[in-house]
């Protein structure tokens, strides 16, 4: 088995917004808490945005640290409080299609925070051939990734809220070479792209992009565009590819108003104009994608 190995890193800090401007959105779940004394209890979920290279085998990134705080308060002491400090190996192709993965459920004091700090010591990718690369993760401070969460949430005494961090693997990993020629892939660049929500206001999309003789369509990516002026309107918000069998499925959107695209090579884009969600609802959005007219051979001219 080749074994290409990239230098390792385990210090950095990247302050990220939602995809290509990565948003953070907020809001609190409905359910009662009793006699926590002065705290809220908070639940880290984590998901990923599907990996549309169906020769990679596994996206794994190594955890061993999460926090919360804020950051407007500064860095001293005391200011973060830790989540958990358990190491995790995750494999994020494993988290797709709107499956998660806990990562902490803690009591914490109520009161305002406004970053959630992800502390990755390793990443790596493995191809379905064996091919394995280790990641030199981006240097930065020993405080972790920082995901700033705008506005601040508010933890209150008695209810529990869950935030979701959604990693876009196809961002966040970054091919380098060309699968589709002799020299292959030479490695991948690992720069993390992630957006969190908390869930207790959002909605979901899901559905199945087919042709037009109802073949189902995998590996078809379908964009999520944002219209609430607040949130940086005309922006990809999140996006997800097909499976096997043509579905997708999107979590952790805002209530709102968006535009869906759907795209596939050989296939014209289609676009979906205002698609509704609303909170703890699933909103099922089919595809139905056209494929391209061959361009007809140009004529033999003679003299």
């Amino acid at each position: 088995m080749r074994n290409q190995k990239l230098r390792k890193n385990s210090l950095f800090t990247i302050a990220l917004l939602a995809l290509s401007t990565l948003f953070v959105a907020c809001s609190q779940d409905d359910n009662n808490i009793e006699n926590l004394d002065g705290k809220g209890r908070l639940t880290v979920n984590i998901t990923d945005a599907p990996f549309p290279i169906d020769i990679v085998d596994k996206t794994v990134v190594t955890i061993d640290r999460l926090s919360i705080g804020s950051a407007a308060k500064g860095e001293e002491e005391g200011n973060f409080l830790v989540l958990s400090e358990e190491e995790r190996e995750i494999d994020l192709l494993d988290l797709t299609h709107g499956v998660t993965l806990e990562l902490a459920s803690v009591d914490i004091d109520a009161g305002t925070y406004d970053e959630i700090r992800l502390h990755v010591v390793d990443a790596k990718v493995l191809l379905k051939d064996g091919t394995e690369f280790d990641l030199k993760i981006p240097s930065g401070s020993s405080s972790g990734l920082k995901i700033k969460i705008a506005p601040a949430v508010t933890i209150e005494e008695g209810l529990e809220s869950t935030v979701l961090l959604d990693f876009d693997v196809s961002k966040s990993f970054v091919m380098q070479g060309n699968m589709n020629t002799p020299a292959g892939i030479k490695g991948f660049l690992f720069k993390p792209v992630i957006r969190c929500v908390f869930e207790g206001f959002t909605g979901q999309i899901e559905g199945t992009v087919t042709d037009t003789s109802a073949v189902v369509l995998p590996n078809a990516l379908v964009k999520v565009w944002n219209l609430t002026p607040e949130m940086e309107p005309d922006t990809v918000v999140t996006s997800g590819f097909t499976n096997e069998t043509g579905y997708y499925k999107i979590i952790g959107l805002p209530e709102g108003t968006y535009h869906l695209t759907g795209e596939l090579e050989n296939y014209e884009p289609l676009l979906i104009e205002e698609v509704a969600v609303e909170s703890k609802v699933t909103t099922t959005v089919d595809f139905e994608l056209t494929p391209v007219e061959p361009e007809a051979p140009a004529e033999e001219t003679g003299e």
